[in-house]
C-alpha cells in the first residue's frame, strides 16, 4: 500500500522553514531605514533601500552561487543559537569608499578577480558591517533583547564556516541603489536554529502595533471578561471531630461549633475579603468589611 506507515528516525528529514517570513519582511523594512540613516552620512547622498522577500535557501547552493570575493562578516547574537552572517558586495565596498574620499562614486568593476580589500575599504566593511548588525539588534530590541559579538571575517565564500552544506538558511537581502539602474546587495543569514528561537515573536504583534493597541478591541474584551461568573463561598466555623466521634455519629447529635465575628470570601480558593454574616430584606447576607490587598493585587 503506498499509505502503509514508515519507520522514521528523528532528526534524519530535512528541517521545515519557519511559517512566518513575514513577520522577517514586517521588520525587515523598519531595518532598512536605519540602514539608509547610517550609510547616507558616508556616501554623502540618500541611497535607496529596497527590502527584498525572505526566503529559505539551502547552504551549498548558496555558496556555489555566491561570489568568490565579498565581505563576509560572522556575527554571534546572544541569546540566539548559531551565528548570523552579513555578506556585502565587494563593488559596494568600493564606491562607498569613493563617496567617502570625494570621489566620482562609480565601485570597480571585475571585484571577482581580486584577492583582498586595501585598508580603506577593510576598516569601511568593519563599519558597515558592524552597522548593520547593529540596525538589526535595535530593531529586534523590542521583541528580544540581543547582544552582538564578531565571530570572524572572510572574503571567500569557500573559505566561510558558516553551517553544514544540506544546512538552510534564511536570506534577507536588502538592496541599494543610488538612483541609477545598478544596485548592490546587503544579505543577512540566518540559521535554521536561530529561526527557531524567533518565530514565536515573529507570529505576534510588530513593535510598531504593540505600541498602538485596537482601543476597540480592548473595550470589548474588557465587557467580555466583565460578564464571566465565578463562584464566591464563605465559611462559618471548621469544627473538628476525632475519628471515634466521627465514626459514632447519629441522628440527633449535637455538634458545638464557634463562629467568628469575622469571616472569609472566598473565591477560586482564594480570600478575597472578609465580613460578617447578617440579613438584608429578611435573606441571610455578607457585608464585606475589609478587602485582602495581597489576595486581589
Amino acid at each position: 500500500m503506498d499509505d502503509a506507515v514508515q519507520s522514521y528516525t528523528f532528526g534524519s528529514s530535512e528541517p521545515q522553514a519557519p511559517v512566518s517570513l513575514s513577520g522577517m519582511d514586517r521588520l525587515g523594512e523598519r531595518m532598512a531605514r536605519l540602514i539608509r540613516s547610517m550609510i547616507e552620512p558616508i556616501i554623502g547622498v540618500k541611497p535607496t533601500i529596497t527590502t527584498q522577500a525572505a526566503e529559505m535557501v539551502n547552504y551549498d547552493l548558496w555558496s556555489a552561487m555566491a561570489p568568490s570575493f565579498c565581505s563576509l562578516s560572522t556575527y554571534k547574537l546572544h541569546p540566539l543559537k548559531g551565528v548570523v552572517l552579513v555578506k556585502l558586495d565587494a563593488e559596494l565596498i568600493s564606491l562607498v569608499v569613493e563617496r567617502f574620499y570625494g570621489g566620482t562614486g562609480k565601485a570597480k568593476k571585475n571585484e571577482t578577480e581580486r584577492t583582498e580589500f586595501t585598508r580603506s575599504e577593510e576598516r569601511t566593511l568593519t563599519r558597515l558591517a558592524d552597522e548593520i548588525m547593529n540596525a538589526f539588534v535595535h530593531t529586534w530590541a523590542d521583541l528580544m533583547p540581543m547582544d552582538m559579538a564578531l565571530v570572524a571575517r572572510e572574503h571567500d565564500p569557500q573559505a566561510l564556516v558558516l553551517a553544514d552544506a544540506s544546512d538552510q538558511l534564511l536570506s534577507q537581502t536588502f538592496k541599494l541603489s543610488l538612483g541609477g539602474e545598478e544596485s548592490w546587495d546587503i544579505e543577512l543569514m540566518f540559521p535554521l536554529v536561530a529561526l527557531r528561537q524567533l518565530e514565536p515573536l515573529l507570529v505576534t504583534n510588530s513593535p510598531d502595533e504593540m505600541k498602538h493597541k485596537d482601543p476597540l478591541w480592548q473595550s470589548r474584551l474588557a465587557r467580555q471578561m466583565g460578564n464571566i461568573r465565578l463562584p464566591a463561598k464563605t465559611v462559618l466555623t471548621r469544627p473538628t471531630l476525632t475519628l471515634n466521634e466521627l465514626l459514632n455519629l447519629k441522628n440527633g447529635d449535637v455538634i458545638p461549633v464557634n463562629i467568628a465575628r469575622h469571616i472569609p470570601l472566598i473565591v477560586d480558593s482564594r480570600v478575597l475579603a472578609q465580613g460578617t454574616i447578617g440579613e438584608q430584606n429578611g435573606r441571610a447576607a455578607f457585608m464585606v468589611e475589609t478587602m485582602n490587598k495581597d489576595q486581589t493585587a
